[in-house]
């Protein structure tokens, strides 16, 4: 493991790193700007040859859109990952499976046919999209080895947070203004950090937020859990200010899991009494604090407007019935899809993630899609236990994570490849965690005989 230390200076960097990027987009100063970003790409290079890359990219995912050099521009971030990728790619090509190849290169073999067939050219997105696919699962070659879930959660969420705070502190300047999006109507405010949609700023949230309850669970040092309490307090804040319907009902059913869960684990019935009613009474507290009241009346304001399933799902459903429709009376856009191309159903896009990759690449290539993914879990995963107790954890971080996507397109997305492989770490952690209270009740039984 990593020491301590070590950790602490790698987060010291990258909040002054951070720090250095909203300074330059404030200003405005591409003297500041341009090093900056030459700095950043350096610690993602750096921190990949050390094989300790994934906390900085959980960590700088909500400031992705920040790092440019001006609006328009490809993400410094989208850099960085590609550096990333070869960098695991010349260190693994010899310790990991290759299996995931086989998939990944007959889904780029049938959308350059079906991209061919339509007449339509190669964009970057597509060339990243595969680019990642046939190079992430090379990450496994860091995966719980100089840092835990701990340090993974901390990094992603301390990020979301810095993110959503400054930003709504920061709006006031004209040069970064232009990165930070507010949607205002009806007399509701949403706030979506540096992200620009609301929905996928609040999917952030909503993954962190899986994994700080997780830990609280699991942890047993006081200031850890006194540390998690808060952070997911402030998840809960800067989630609220996205005025996100799916926000609240993720975090809902997130919640729900994680009660359950916590009741399943062992352990004394007041010590667990004692905790339900200290959430029960912060819940209520943040309710009817001020912070909280105005976000949450705003909520509750939008909700009251829908009259039916599609107001309740911001019209969702009506694109989800077009995308379907369009599949149905099309067989060959059914079975082949569109090549991963930009052309959408009446230039609107799916808000879900099933569907759109069903529209990409169809039946045929959304099942070659799944192949790839059951190869990219299983290798992630490799020598992990997955044990029925901890089925009900792992719902907490799986709904947190990937729940969104039902009302999201992430196809296309970083999230895609990058938030399923925050989920397998947290499922690391669930073994480990187990593997560790085995041990400790053999040490007990030993010492009895």
């Amino acid at each position: 493991m990593v020491t301590i230390q070590s950790k602490i200076v790698l987060l010291v960097a990258c909040i002054g790193e951070v720090a250095w990027l909203l300074l330059a987009q404030t200003l405005g100063s591409t003297i500041l700007l341009i090093p900056c970003l030459a700095c950043f790409l350096v610690l993602v290079a750096w921190t990949a040859i050390q094989g300790m890359t994934l906390p900085v990219l959980m960590f700088f995912l909500p400031f992705s859109t920040l790092l440019k050099i001006r609006p328009g521009m490809i993400s410094f971030y989208t850099v960085a990952l590609l550096i990333a990728y070869l960098i695991y790619a010349v260190k693994g090509i010899k310790n990991i499976s290759i299996k995931h190849l086989v998939p990944g290169l007959a889904l780029l073999a049938m959308a350059l046919v079906v991209k061919t067939l339509y007449g339509e050219s190669i964009d970057n997105s597509f060339i990243l999209f595969f680019f990642t696919l046939l190079l992430i699962p090379f990450f496994k070659r860091e995966l719980g080895e100089k840092y835990d879930f701990y340090d993974l959660t901390m990094g992603f969420a301390l990020g979301i947070v810095l993110a959503a705070i400054t930003a709504r502190f920061l709006i006031g300047f004209p040069a970064i203004r232009q990165y930070i999006r507010t949607h205002e109507y009806s007399g509701l405010v949403r706030y979506s950090g540096y992200y620009g949609d609301p929905n996928f700023y609040s999917a952030h949230i909503t993954a962190a937020l899986g994994g700080v309850l997780i830990l609280m669970i699991n942890t047993i040092k006081k200031f850890r859990i006194v540390l998690l309490m808060i952070l997911a307090v402030l998840l809960v804040y800067c989630g609220a200010l996205s005025v996100s319907k799916s926000f609240w009902l993720i975090a809902a059913a997130v919640v729900l899991f994680w009660l359950i869960a916590f009741m399943l684990q062992k352990g004394k019935i007041t010590a667990k009494i004692t905790i339900l009613l200290t959430v029960c009474v912060g819940i209520v507290f943040l309710l009817s604090s001020t912070v909280f009241y105005d976000q949450f009346a705003m909520f509750m304001a939008r909700l009251s407007q829908d009259q039916n399933l599609s107001d309740f799902t911001t019209h969702r459903t009506e694109l989800w019935d077009q995308y379907i429709t369009a599949l149905i009376n099309d067989p060959k856009l059914l079975f082949f899809g569109r090549g991963l191309s930009s052309v959408l159903v009446n230039d609107r896009g799916s808000h879900n993630t099933l569907i759109q990759g069903v529209y990409q690449f169809g039946l045929l290539g959304s099942g070659i899609l799944t192949a790839w993914f059951v190869f990219y879990i299983r290798t992630l995963l490799k020598d992990t236990v997955v044990r029925q107790k901890d089925l009900t954890q792992i719902a907490v971080l799986l709904i947190g994570a990937l729940g969104p996507w039902v009302g999201l397109d992430v196809l296309r997305f970083d999230e895609f490849f990058l938030i399923p492989m925050y989920v397998c770490v947290g499922v690391m952690f669930l073994s480990q965690q187990d593997e560790e209270q085995s041990e400790m009740i053999k040490v007990e039984e030993m010492n009895e005989i």
